[in-house]
């Protein structure tokens, strides 16, 4: 059975049945330890009996004497009992069995060789002072030789088949219940799960741990199916309104020449070349950040010299930072002697840093600065593992409310409307840092009463990627 039911109840039985047969061995066990225990004790005390019978007879006759010793024990003898009694050389002087006397033939056809018997089963010396006169074997032939004991065994088993069968019928009854129980909850989970889709949002708790673990997992990922659908449509929006209002420009500029409304002009033309460059970089950063978002993405990590790889990016700033009147200030902060430098694909890396500093120029004001670092892990701040840090401040503050949403796809901050962009430079960013494993933050910070944001970039200095 492949239900949860079939499968819960089978295990109950399973287990229950299994519990039985435990029970059930160890009571046999201990049926055989008692019964083997009786058979001792009744060995012991018929020794005990018959001993002193057999000394006192031996002192009478002065020998062991076979007819003797069977008019003396015979009243003691019953049906399921023998005695054998031995000279002190262990020859047989007397052989009885069930109140009958026997030849050693007849005992050797019930028990075997005497002397093999003899070794398997010690005979008790008799003893008359510190002199053994001869040897004595007794013992119960079996403990179901007395009709009493029968009817307590056959009683025994009556009460344990019919406890076995309440037992069962028990378990089973119980198994019913309880599989009956957890598949109902079981269900409701599954049916509840499987109506998302159709808007219903209700999960129901069971107040079984297992199930409410999963009903809560359930309500997180409905609360991120909601916001990533949220933030889908809105993507989607942004997307068309992005893409339409150059597109709607270029076409009307178009129609105008065709009609011969207007004139194409190089300033009209470069202008619809810039719109066209625009709807261009908007459809490769989506696809970019599309690729970077992908699982399969897979990436290209070498040794990176920091001093290298912030002087080349430095480089490219280097007349925009001059153009607009804004110190950029690169630095190298690294002794960390163990390692050169820091694993990672440097192209990527480059891309992501240049969409940060390319956004930090966009929102530093003429006369302000940007200040771009990299510094390797603090001795004397011991990480596990050893990250690098990069890190880019630009004078200028960011509104508290759009912190958490800088990252987000096509998002951009009410300041931020009326400068070039398309909200995708962070939002890639991210993207490359989480490549690298690594993490990333943006903040309002101050140094020396000048409000900054800084955005911090970690990742593994060795990570195998």
């Amino acid at each position: 059975m492949k239900t949860f039911f079939g499968k819960t109840f089978s295990g109950y039985i399973i287990t229950s049945s299994i519990l039985l047969i435990i029970m059930a061995s160890i009571f046999s066990a201990a049926i055989r330890s008692s019964i083997s225990s009786w058979n001792f004790d009744k060995q012991t005390e018929l020794k005990n009996l018959l001993l002193p019978i057999i000394s006192q007879n031996y002192r009478l006759k002065g020998r062991l004497s076979e007819a003797s010793l069977e008019e003396a024990l015979y009243p003691y003898v019953t049906d399921s009992l023998y005695v054998y009694v031995f000279d002190q050389n262990k020859n047989p002087v007397l052989l009885m069995e069930q109140a009958k006397r026997k030849n050693l033939q007849e005992v050797e056809k019930n028990v075997g060789p005497l002397n093999s018997f003899l070794s398997l089963n010690p005979p008790t010396p008799i003893m008359e002072g510190d002199t053994v006169i001869g040897y004595v074997a007794v013992d119960s032939v079996d403990f179901l030789a007395y009709k009493t004991n029968q009817i307590f065994l056959s009683t025994l088993e009556k009460t344990l088949f019919f406890g076995a069968i309440v037992a069962l019928l028990s378990a089973l009854g119980l198994s019913w219940f309880s599989s009956s129980v957890f598949s109902k909850k079981a269900t409701a989970l599954s049916d509840a799960i499987t109506s998302l889709h159709l808007g219903h949002q209700h999960i129901p708790f069971t107040g079984i741990q297992e199930f409410d673990q999963v009903s809560q997992a359930v309500i997180r990922l409905q609360e991120r199916l909601t916001k990533e659908e949220s933030l889908r449509r809105q993507w989607m929006q942004d997307i068309s309104h992005d893409l339409r209002t150059p597109l709607t420009a270029v076409k009307m500029q178009i129609e105008g020449m065709k009609d011969g409304v207007l004139k194409p002009e190089t300033t009209r033309m470069e202008m619809l070349y810039s719109e066209l460059n625009h709807i261009e970089r908007l459809v490769c950063n989506l696809q970019d950040l599309s690729r970077y978002e992908s699982p399969e993405m897979t990436i290209h990590p070498t040794l990176i010299d920091p001093n290298s790889f912030i002087t080349e990016l430095s480089d490219r700033f280097m007349l925009m930072a001059e153009q607009k009147h804004i110190a950029f200030i690169p630095s190298v902060d690294w002794d960390f002697h163990e390692y050169s430098g820091f694993i990672g694909d440097v192209l990527l890396l480059q891309r992501c840093i240049s969409n940060i500093i390319q956004n930090a120029f966009q929102h530093t004001e003429e006369g302000g600065f940007i200040i771009f670092s990299i510094s390797s892990p603090q001795a004397d701040k011991p990480q596990q593992p050893p990250v690098v840090s990069i890190e880019v401040r630009n004078s200028g503050k960011i509104a508290e409310k759009d912190i958490p949403l800088v990252f987000d796809r096509l998002y951009r901050s009410d300041k931020s409307r009326s400068t070039e962009g398309n909200g995708l430079g962070l939002s890639i960013a991210k993207a490359i840092v989480n490549l690298h494993k690594g993490h990333i933050t943006i903040a309002n910070t101050t140094s020396e009463k000048t409000p900054m944001v800084q955005v911090l970039i970690q990742i593994p200095l060795t990570e195998s990627l």
